[in-house]
C-alpha cells in the first residue's frame, strides 16, 4: 500500500505498536484516528500531533464499536485504512487453576472477537472506497505458541486463520487484507502481571516501526518482521 494520502483508523493507537504506527502515518501527512480504552492516554498521546483524532472505545464491547462506526462514517466517510491493533496479553498457568484470572477470556474478547467486531462494523465503509486496506496486527506466536501465554497465542492463531479466510472472501472487492506479524517488541505491552523475569530478545519500538512501515509499503499480504519470520 502507499503510505500517504489515507484516512486511517488504528485501534489500540495510544500506546505501544499502535502509537508508533499512528505517529509514523501522521508524519507522512495521513489523517490518523486512534482509539483505546483509556481516554487520558489517548488525549496525552495525540495532543502533540495536530489533526490527529482520538476516541475512547473498547473493542470488546459491541455497543462501543457501533457507536464509533456511526461517528466515523459521518465525520470521516473517506476512511480507507483500518488497522486492527488493539490487544492484551496475560501470563496464565493452567497447571494451577486456582491462579487463573476471573476474566479468563479477556484476551479472546479483545484480541480475536474484538478484531472481528471492528472488521465487521467497518467493512461497509472500506468496501465503499475505490481502494482500501484492512491490516490485522498478528504475532509470530500465531505460528509457535509460548507456554507462558497460552490464550494470547491461541487468539493470534485465530487472527491468522480469520485473516486468511477474510482475504479470500474479499478477493473481488476493493479491500486488500494484510496481516502484519511483529516480533517481540519492547513496549509496556510485554510487562504483564505474573510474568517471570526472563530475558529474551526484544526489538526496540523505534527500530520496529520503520521496518513495519517498509513492509506495509510493499504489495505483500503476510508481512513478518524480524524474528517472527523465523517462527513462521
Amino acid at each position: 500500500m502507499k503510505l500517504t494520502g489515507h484516512t486511517i483508523l488504528i485501534t489500540g493507537g495510544g500506546t505501544g505498536i499502535g502509537s508508533g504506527l499512528a505517529r509514523a502515518f501522521h508524519e507522512r501527512g495521513n489523517k490518523v484516528i486512534i482509539t483505546g480504552r483509556r481516554a487520558k492516554i489517548l488525549r496525552d498521546f495525540s495532543a502533540p500531533f495536530p489533526g490527529m483524532e482520538a476516541y475512547a472505545m473498547d473493542v470488546s464491547k459491541e455497543a462501543d464499536v457501533q457507536r464509533l462506526y456511526k461517528v466515523i462514517s459521518k465525520k470521516f466517510p473517506s476512511l480507507d485504512v483500518l488497522i486492527n491493533n488493539a490487544g492484551v496479553g496475560k501470563v496464565m498457568d493452567f497447571a494451577k487453576p486456582e491462579s487463573l484470572p476471573r476474566d479468563l477470556f479477556e484476551e479472546v474478547e479483545t484480541n480475536l472477537k474484538g478484531l472481528i467486531r471492528v472488521s465487521r462494523a467497518f467493512l461497509p465503509l472500506l468496501m465503499g472506497q475505490a481502494a482500501s486496506t484492512l491490516v490485522n496486527i498478528s504475532s509470530g506466536l500465531a505460528f509457535l505458541p509460548l507456554g507462558l501465554t497460552p490464550l494470547y497465542g491461541a487468539t493470534k492463531a485465530g487472527v491468522h486463520s480469520f485473516t486468511q479466510a477474510l482475504r479470500y472472501q474479499l478477493r473481488d472487492t476493493p479491500v486488500k487484507v494484510v496481516e502484519l506479524f511483529p516480533p517481540a517488541v519492547a513496549t509496556h505491552f510485554g510487562k504483564v502481571p505474573g510474568a517471570p523475569d526472563v530475558k529474551y530478545p526484544q526489538m526496540p519500538l523505534e527500530k520496529f516501526i520503520p521496518k513495519a512501515m517498509k513492509a506495509l509499503s510493499t504489495e505483500g499480504v503476510e508481512l513478518a518482521v524480524g524474528a517472527s519470520g523465523a517462527l513462521r
